[in-house]
């Protein structure tokens, strides 16, 4: 996840998980505050970036 700045704030290695659906639970760093974020998941070069709304 990535910050408004362009900071990198959360990160998680998921893995070869293949095809299909998948669910990642970021755990509930106590860093992170409600806000806007980037959620950006990478694998063999490709790039997937989705904008993340925190509330707590």
């Amino acid at each position: 996840m990535i910050d408004l700045a362009s900071r990198r704030v959360a990160r998680r290695d998921v893995g070869a998980l293949g095809p299909g659906q998948h669910l990642v639970v970021l755990d509930s760093s106590p860093g992170l505050r409600s806000g806007l974020y980037f959620l950006r998941l990478t694998q063999d070069g490709h790039r997937l970036t989705s904008r993340v709304v925190l509330i707590r």
